[in-house]
């Protein structure tokens, strides 16, 4: 983790989930419903994804379509039995 944003960002999750907080009751108050809606549902995806120690830097960076040692190489073709 070498990028400073991407440090700053994990070091700092729950001042971003307080400031989207702010940002949705503010949207709330303004009457603008659906962008705090939206903002509300961030705040919450954080909260859960935070809370339960995951991450969040390696659901974004990491690669999910790295292969495993059990899954067959498809580049060989179908296999022959």
């Amino acid at each position: 983790m070498k990028h400073p944003v991407l440090l700053h960002i994990k070091e700092h999750t729950w001042l971003w989930v307080a400031g989207l907080a702010a940002c949705g009751v503010l949207a709330a108050v303004l009457g603008q419903s659906t962008p705090a809606a939206l903002l509300f549902m961030v705040v919450g995806l954080l909260i859960i994804v935070r809370s339960q120690g995951t991450d969040l830097l390696t659901i974004v960076t990491d690669d999910p379509l790295t292969p495993e040692e059990d899954e067959p190489n498809l580049r060989l073709g179908p296999a022959r039995h």
